[in-house]
């Protein structure tokens, strides 16, 4: 694999452990109305959906090569959706507040 093809797959694995995080977080703050039962039967299916696409999504975009890296950025992604999950919160506030007072 070359340099290029590389680094595009660790900004795509960060990106997409980004992705992956604010809608994990997105995902319990949907279900939680639910009975338990529901609440496991929907995070199985979330999370199936989830692995399946960045197994595929890796496949188009290198030929299926991956890393343990790769992983290491994927983590790296989700843990950082963490403080921008809470930036997305507070400026939401700040929006929704602005539009309230007009």
């Amino acid at each position: 694999m070359d340099e290029v093809l590389q680094l595009y797959s660790f900004l795509f694995s960060f990106g997409y452990g980004l992705m992956f995080g604010i809608f994990s977080r997105w995902h319990f703050q949907l279900i939680e109305k639910y009975h338990k039962l529901w609440q496991a039967i929907l995070t199985f299916v979330f999370i199936i959906d989830i692995v399946l696409g960045y197994l595929v999504s890796m496949y188009f975009l290198n030929g299926g090569v991956f890393h343990l890296y790769f992983l290491f950025c994927l983590f790296g992604g989700f843990w950082f959706s963490k403080y921008v999950w809470s930036f997305l919160k507070a400026k939401g506030i700040k929006i929704a507040r602005k539009i309230l007072r007009k």
